[in-house]
C-alpha cells in the first residue's frame, strides 16, 4: 500500500538534528522501512503545518502503524499523521450501493 507520513518533530527531535547535523536521515529512514518490509520513495523537510513528509510503500496498514508507534515512542516526534492511498472509484461504488439504505436525520 502507498502511504504518506506527515510529522512534526518534538523539541528533543530537533535537538538531535542540532547535535548531529550531518547525519543522513534519509538513509536511516530508508533502512528502517526496508527492515519493516517496505520502501521509502521520498522524504521532504517542509515549511508549513508539517516538518517532514515521507512517501513510501508498505505491505499493510499495520506495518505503517507499527512504524508510527515506534517513532512516537522515541520522543522524536510530537505529531504523526498517516494517510493511505485509496481507490476513489471503489469507494464511490460502495457508497452508491448503500446510498438507498440511509436517510439523514429529520428527512
Amino acid at each position: 500500500m502507498k502511504f504518506i507520513f506527515l510529522g512534526n518533530y518534538s523539541n528533543a527531535g530537533l535537538e538531535g538534528f542540532i547535535k548531529n547535523p550531518s547525519q543522513d536521515r534519509k538513509s536511516v529512514i530508508s533502512n528502517m522501512m526496508n527492515k519493516a518490509g517496505g520502501t521509502m520513495d521520498s522524504i521532504y523537510l517542509t515549511r508549513g503545518n508539517y516538518d517532514v513528509v515521507v512517501i513510501g510503500d508498505a505491505p499493510d496498514f499495520e506495518t505503517v502503524g507499527a512504524i508510527k508507534m515506534m517513532i512516537m515512542a522515541t520522543g522524536a516526534f510530537k505529531e504523526a499523521v498517516i494517510l493511505e492511498e485509496t481507490d476513489f472509484n471503489k469507494i464511490a461504488k460502495k457508497a452508491s450501493d448503500i446510498a438507498s439504505s440511509y436517510k439523514a436525520p429529520n428527512s
